[in-house]
């Protein structure tokens, strides 16, 4: 266990990493979007990224100190996390299937626009 415990380690944190640059990502691509249903719908990407990013560094901190404290505070944070991932999860359902309505909103609008 020893050996690997290093690399286990590694992939938590390159995980959280990840997780949270794209929550960034996501974030910044919300504030950037003008259509409502597309920035609900990375609102959710970026609530999925994030639920990754906190059962990624709960996984780290139950491996780091292995005491009962932690392991307390990290089931609480893996609950909160996997709940908020399945949130997300639907959330990103439910607005996928509301695209096509709002991209022919958005071309009804523009095409109003070009006739004044």
């Amino acid at each position: 266990m020893e050996a690997i415990f290093p690399y286990i380690i590694s992939a938590l944190v390159a995980v959280m990493l990840f997780s949270f640059i794209f929550t960034i990502f996501n974030i910044a691509k919300y504030f950037r979007t003008v259509k409502d249903v597309r920035r609900a719908w990375y609102r959710a990407r970026a609530r999925q990224c994030f639920a990754i990013f906190m059962f990624a560094f709960a996984l780290n901190q139950m491996l780091l100190f292995p005491q009962w404290f932690t392991f307390v505070v990290c089931a609480i944070l893996i609950v909160f996390a996997v709940a908020n991932y399945q949130y997300a999860v639907r959330a990103k359902h439910h607005f996928e299937s509301h695209f096509a309505d709002e991209d022919a909103a958005w071309a009804e609008l523009e095409k109003k626009q070009r006739q004044r």
